[in-house]
């Protein structure tokens, strides 16, 4: 009986991963303006990387509990950089500044019927430090 439930639970879970990551294709296949463009490219900082805050600190400074996806990764332009699902369905993409944790850049589409369908702040486009 406890197998079972596990095996449920398992089998629910990957259902889950596999519609959230279907709604993520869906939502960007209809939002092309959601990934930054190379010509966008974003330079945070030229400091080492014995100056940058750790990898959990940063995570904690984008809120990655609010997500129910994160995929954190560092950009060529030197940021830490995420892309996540947000709880209410909204798609994020956000570029930070490595040593200081300031938000350069944050791009955000929200789910569909939502008023603006779209938001961003940060540098200007080609804009670097």
């Amino acid at each position: 009986m406890v197998r079972r439930e596990l095996r449920m639970n398992l089998i629910m879970k990957k259902t889950l991963l596999h519609s959230l990551a279907g709604a993520v294709i869906a939502i960007v296949a209809n939002h092309d303006v959601l990934a930054s463009s190379p010509l966008e490219k974003l330079i945070c900082t030229n400091a080492p990387r014995s100056e940058w805050l750790p990898e959990s600190k940063m995570r904690e400074i984008f809120g990655d509990k609010e997500f129910s996806l994160v995929k954190f990764k560092v950009s060529s332009g030197n940021c830490y950089e995420f892309y996540a699902v947000h709880k209410d369905g909204s798609i994020v993409e956000a570029y930070y500044d490595p040593v200081s944790g300031k938000s350069m850049r944050y791009n955000r589409v929200l789910p569909n019927g939502t008023t603006p369908a779209y938001e961003s702040t940060g540098k200007a486009a080609g804009a670097g430090k």
